[in-house]
């Protein structure tokens, strides 16, 4: 295992790709710099990616997140290379990383096929927003109806409060003549006489 790795990194028969042809400084550092920065980019992606996935436990088809995660990552240790090269010629390191990209790629394409149908099917988020929308509208319109009737149970209850405060005070003033007349009081003695002793 050990020499098989080591044979990936051997440059052995190769020349550093400053070596190869006329590059300008201006040209050769152009690509560099170019490779660097999509490597830094796709090498930013994925662990975006595989963070998003981790936080989100409902996000639907999590393996198409990693195959692409892995397929991104792999592009970018391309591009890696390709500016190695130009110091480090490990062409067979190269042709491996190619290698392993052309894989996740592949991988990729075959596990997102069966899933598009489904993908296609799932709501848009126009048709999400106009539900939610509708729900909060019967959600309004319930709580409207429920604050109308909560209003309107309290009117009943005053006016029945009230009723019974009176009842209550006309049986007090029967009781207070009878007992002036020289008779038994016909009612109970006890009357409620505000909203918290009636119920």
């Amino acid at each position: 295992m050990t020499e098989l790795l080591l044979g990936l990194i051997d440059t052995s028969g190769f020349v550093p790709r400053w070596a190869c042809g006329a590059w300008s400084r201006a040209l050769g550092w152009t690509h560099i710099l170019a490779d660097l920065a999509v490597w830094a980019a796709y090498t930013a992606i994925p662990v975006v990616l595989a963070w998003f996935v981790r936080k989100r436990a409902d996000v639907p088809f999590p393996r198409i997140f990693w195959l692409f995660g892995a397929f991104i990552f792999c592009c970018g240790s391309v591009h890696l290379i390709e500016a190695v090269l130009f110091w480090a010629p490990v062409y067979r390191l190269a042709a491996v990383t190619k290698i392993a990209t052309a894989v996740a790629s592949r991988a990729t394409v075959l596990a997102l096929l069966p899933i598009i149908p489904r993908a296609l099917a799932l709501p848009g988020l126009a048709e999400v927003n106009a539900g939610l929308a509708a729900e909060a509208e019967r959600r309004e319109r319930a709580e409207l109806e429920l604050r109308g009737r909560a209003e309107l149970l309290e009117r009943v209850n005053r006016v029945t409060m009230g009723r019974e405060l009176r009842t209550a005070a006309l049986k007090r003033e029967v009781n207070d003549l009878l007992v002036r007349l020289g008779e038994e009081p016909r009612y109970a003695a006890t009357f409620p006489t505000d909203s918290s002793t009636v119920r």
